[in-house]
């Protein structure tokens, strides 16, 4: 396989790996919404207090812009789906270990 094949080979990879992620992520949000709304209220209002925090450490002008973009946006919720994303990524890499060659010299 020349250098390009081999290139484009990884990218599509990481493309459907980085796919199945963002999938699973939907499902774990959709899954604890079923189980348990009051489970996503709770950890976006963790998210807002964390946002809070940091936008705390600016300075005072900065940090209430800087929450006030925030809340306008919804980064708490969008916390939640990146939160969610590196969970998926983490059992799909947990699930895939056994599966993976180890590369002779590495």
């Amino acid at each position: 396989m020349n250098g390009t094949r081999l290139l484009l080979v990884r990218l599509l990879g990481r493309g459907v790996f980085k796919a199945a992620a963002l999938a699973g992520a939907f499902v774990i949000v959709a899954g604890a919404w079923i189980w348990d709304a009051d489970l996503l209220t709770g950890a976006a209002d963790a998210n807002l207090r964390l946002i809070k925090l940091v936008a705390g450490l600016l300075p005072a002008e900065w940090g209430a812009r800087t929450e006030s973009a925030l809340r306008i946006f919804g980064a708490d919720r969008a916390l939640l789906l990146i939160e969610a994303v590196a969970i998926a990524k983490i059992v799909m890499l947990g699930l895939a270990r056994p599966f993976r060659r180890r590369r002779p010299g590495l």
